[in-house]
């Protein structure tokens, strides 16, 4: 009865240490869903910083802002122009972005593009 017991705990134990791996495990297409109406964000965060998940159809943006902390854009997929203070930034797939803080700045998609925002 002994081994059965502990069987069973070794295998509960495998088995929450499997489905925690996979809690940490994420796909930003999965977190984010286009939508033809608007543009998509949404906070994928953790307890030391801030993610922040974007999503743009063509045509889509993200309007003039200012941020009051730095943070760093990256594009995980599709196109984006990035504008701040007067110049356009073309970034594409694998490209990142430092924004240093309080610059107005806006992000267009130039095609369905996915985005990560950490801050």
């Amino acid at each position: 009865m002994k081994l059965v017991s502990s069987i069973l705990t070794f295998t509960l134990l495998i088995t929450n240490a499997i489905a925690e791996v996979k809690l940490m495990k994420h796909t930003l297409q999965d977190e984010i869903k286009l939508n033809i109406e608007t543009k998509t964000v949404k906070i994928l965060s953790n307890p030391s910083f801030k993610l922040i998940g974007l999503g743009f159809k063509k045509g889509q943006m993200l309007e003039k802002h200012i941020t009051p902390t730095a943070a760093i854009l990256i594009v995980q997929s599709g196109s984006v122009d990035f504008n701040m203070s007067g110049k356009t930034h073309k970034l594409k797939s694998g490209d990142f972005f430092e924004i240093p803080a309080n610059i107005e700045h806006e992000v267009i998609g130039k095609e369905d593009s996915f985005l990560y925002l950490i801050k």
